[in-house]
């Protein structure tokens, strides 16, 4: 794993945290400015302003399940100094949809580029795909 595994460890802890915490604003403090962040239905968005407006305006229905959502980090990988990519798969259980009359267990997986900027690793690019039913992906890590 790389030298600084905790503190990118704890940036995607915080992460989770705060996407849980439906804290978009500081959320948004974790990319680059001119982060790109494709999402799981492939919007992009390509500034960390776009990216914190793309994720606030989210039903209350599903803010209150946020609470089942974790993620984990697959994988590690250094690219060149200072660069980093990063996979992780999310889970959210019982997940909800605004009009559905039943949850659905939703899993996926995020690639991400890390850069250290002014000694601190902050989130460059990210692209969340969700994996469906259809899918034969278990896990990396299996």
């Amino acid at each position: 794993m790389h030298e600084s595994a905790e503190a990118i460890r704890e940036l995607l802890d915080r992460y989770t945290e705060l996407w849980i915490q439906h804290e978009m604003q500081e959320w948004g403090q974790l990319f680059t400015e001119d982060c790109d962040f494709i999402t799981h239905r492939g919007l992009w968005s390509r500034s960390r302003e776009d990216n914190v407006r793309g994720h606030e305006d989210v039903p209350d229905s599903v803010l209150a399940q946020k609470k089942n959502y974790s993620q984990t980090i697959l994988d590690v990988q250094s690219i060149a100094a200072g660069v980093v990519l990063v996979h992780t798969q999310w889970a959210w259980a019982d997940h909800v949809l605004p009009g559905a009359d039943a949850g659905e267990d939703r899993r996926g997986l995020i690639t991400l580029v890390l850069v250290e900027r002014a000694g601190r690793w902050l989130i460059r690019a990210a692209h969340n795909t969700r994996l469906n039913s259809l899918d034969n992906f278990t896990s990396v890590t299996s």
